[in-house]
């Protein structure tokens, strides 16, 4: 497994990246239960054995591939995916609007 970074490409666009075994996912900084940004430490969006992404406010846990919350208060809740491409090695987010 890789890590997680954020990506800001315009002020009102919050997004992050996790880099898995197959490749790289894209999600909206926004947890779904409240709304709020999932990491309070710039990059932080991993919990300890960077198995889950991890929203700091409440604790819910979030499947990496799917974006499925899979622990805490907002069971039956998806992170918000952002299809990307890559091109020449840089990464072309299709549905950042």
């Amino acid at each position: 497994m890789g890590g997680a970074r954020a990506l800001n490409p315009r002020d009102d666009l919050r997004l992050f990246a996790v880099r898995t075994a197959t490749g790289v996912v894209v999600y909206r900084n926004r947890c779904p239960h409240a709304g709020f940004e999932l990491n309070w430490l710039p990059d932080r969006f991993l919990d300890r054995d960077g198995r889950h992404i991890h929203c700091q406010v409440h604790g819910a846990l979030f499947d990496i591939a799917t974006g499925r919350c899979v622990a805490g208060p907002c069971a039956g809740k998806h992170l918000e995916p952002v299809p990307l491409r890559i091109l020449d090695g840089d990464l072309s987010l299709d549905g950042a609007h």
